[in-house]
């Protein structure tokens, strides 16, 4: 019995050992499986947003707001392919990096199109001559709720919604202001609003009141 015993613990200690090298191995297999997973999770909701990046800017450039970008998009997708089709299944530090490389080009491409946004829609409002809008009547009420609707997005970042609704209401506001036919004195009058009274003369005072009672009610006087 006493010359069994050691052998007897030893065959039990290495059983044990082999056990935990096993749990341990499994306990790793676990944690790089839970680690790709999450990576992958990453990088599709990088791909998910870059969708969205991409669709935008084509908008952009459809509506000619924005130029054509020069991202190389295509590069790292075709660099985690090959690793896939030489290597095998590529580790979760892979899988990380290129969702970064994602979440970069997203960044660029949000930035650029904000950028591109702002300055293009500010252009447009400042082309509409809103100073006739005196001269619509019924019309007038609705193209000032659009063009306010149209002074919000400008300010916003764009999506491709804002942007169709955008150059949407710009036409039809630009159709009905090109509806109200030139006037010299009174544009000219209406261009100065809003003003100090003392900066209109007797003449424009006079015509408001005889030729343009219309527009004369509704022009409104406040002491500062």
């Amino acid at each position: 019995m006493s010359e069994t015993q050691p052998g007897g613990l030893l065959v039990r200690a290495k059983r044990l050992t082999s056990l935990a090298r096993q749990a341990r191995e499994g306990a790793e297999a676990v944690q790089d499986h839970t680690r790709t997973e999450t990576a992958l999770a990453k990088l599709d909701s990088s791909l998910r947003e870059l969708e969205t990046a991409v669709r935008l800017q084509s908008k952009l450039v459809e509506k000619g707001v924005a130029a054509q970008t020069e991202f190389d998009l295509t590069k790292a997708p075709e660099e985690l392919k090959k690793h896939i089709v030489t290597v095998g299944r590529p580790s979760p530090q892979l899988l990380q990096a290129r969702a970064n490389d994602a979440g970069k080009a997203v960044r660029a491409l949000s930035d650029a199109a904000s950028s591109a946004w702002s300055s293009w829609a500010q252009s447009q409002l400042d082309e509409l001559p809103v100073d006739r809008l005196a001269r619509l009547g019924f019309e007038r009420k609705g193209v000032e709720l659009r063009l306010e609707s149209m002074r919000r997005i400008a300010t916003a970042p764009p999506t491709p919604d804002s942007v169709d609704a955008f150059t949407s209401s710009f036409d039809t506001v630009a159709s009905r202001l090109a509806k109200v036919e030139p006037e010299g004195p009174l544009d000219a009058l209406l261009a100065k609003l809003p003003c100090h009274l003392d900066e209109l003369t007797d003449d424009e005072l006079r015509m408001l009141r005889d030729d343009h009672a219309d527009i004369a009610a509704q022009i409104v006087l406040r002491v500062e």
